[in-house]
């Protein structure tokens, strides 16, 4: 096959690459003027240009404050005398004081980078000033030896201020004893009058448990128809024992025995009329009585019955501790309560009181 090459194929071929350069230089004009306008907006307006950070400013180094060494015996004096001191130990020493030097004023347009580098070689030197004041104010520790004698008379300083203080305030107690006695003497004695006086009681003298009583009952009799009275009333009642009391007691006296088998043969034919007999030793004897009352008339009544049996008896009185009984009428939380009660048992003639 037979390839023809015509003029109008090569004239193509060459406007194509014509054309592409032109573009390129375009886009190449088109970048310049961006760069142009940024490079002025840049340089010649503050629209672009970045703002100056203000870093902040760092604080300043602490300044060392030296203390002067605290004289030891005056501090052994204030230590006896009651004064708490603090103990010094035996490494620490406290450097002297040294004044502060006043800041330098800054200046304005120093950047605060500067003052701080400033700074920092000033802290330098003040720490070296505190450990070279250190290491001259240290001083050889006292001996023991030396510290006891201290301790000493710290002590014998203590005791010389003691005494006087002593005295001072056994002289002021004095006189304080003599002031009193004084207004003592002056104040009069205030008279009360019986009857307007009015105590003010308080809310736990008026609660609490509140029992109604009567009694105390020796006798089984009385106590009985107490008890009968109570129950009328309309409350309950309880017997409750209420140890022993001494009273006069009526004794029935037969006879007194040597030998405890004559006495106990006497006591078994005074069984057979009545059973309140019994036998008493005392001193190696033995008393046989007939009975032992509490209300004379029974005494007499019972020495006539059994003299008629045949049994000779002598009337003998005797003080003798005999168990006791109360009669309880309820136990109230309030008083009102209990005095209400108190006021029903006293309307039906008995002898009631309050008992807590």
């Amino acid at each position: 096959m037979d390839f023809k090459f015509s003029n109008e194929n090569e004239n193509s071929q060459d406007q194509a690459p014509a054309t592409g350069k032109g573009r390129q230089n375009g886009q190449l004009l088109v970048l310049l003027v961006l760069v142009g306008v940024f490079a002025y907006v840049y340089f010649f307006t503050g629209l672009i240009k970045p703002q100056p950070v203000n870093k902040p400013a760092e604080a300043p180094a602490p300044q060392v404050i030296k203390k002067p060494i605290p004289n030891r015996v005056a501090e052994a004096g204030k230590e006896g005398a009651g004064v708490a001191a603090p103990e010094v130990k035996s490494k620490t020493v406290t450097p002297t004081e040294v004044k502060p030097e006043p800041p330098k004023p800054a200046k304005a347009a120093a950047p605060p980078t500067a003052t701080v580098a400033k700074e920092a070689p000033k802290a330098k030197q003040e720490v070296k000033k505190a450990d070279v004041a250190k290491q001259t104010d240290k001083k050889p520790l006292p001996k023991p030896a030396e510290k006891f004698e201290q301790k000493q008379q710290a002590a014998k300083a203590v005791e010389k201020k003691q005494a006087p203080a002593e005295k001072k305030l056994v002289a002021v107690k004095a006189a304080t004893g003599k002031e009193k006695a004084v207004e003592g003497a002056k104040t009069k004695p205030q008279v009360v009058k019986a009857g307007k006086k009015t105590i003010a009681k308080p809310e736990q003298a008026v609660r609490g448990p509140w029992t109604v009583t009567t009694g105390p009952y020796l006798l089984e009799d009385s106590m009985s128809a107490d008890l009968a009275r109570i129950r009328k009333a309309g409350l309950e009642a309880s017997v409750q024992p209420d140890g022993r009391k001494k009273t006069a007691m009526n004794r029935l006296f037969l006879a007194e025995y040597a030998d405890r088998s004559a006495a106990q043969a006497e006591l078994e034919k005074l069984k057979h009329f009545t059973s309140d007999a019994f036998i008493i030793d005392q001193d190696g004897k033995h008393a046989v009585y007939a009975g032992s009352y509490l209300l004379n008339d029974r005494a007499v009544s019972e020495k006539a019955r059994l003299a008629a049996a045949g049994f000779s008896l002598a009337l003998k009185r005797a003080e003798v501790a005999i168990p006791a009984k109360v009669l309880t009428a309820g136990t109230y939380n309030d008083k009102k309560s209990a005095e209400a009660a108190l006021k029903k048992l006293r309307n039906a003639g008995l002898k009631a009181h309050l008992t807590r």
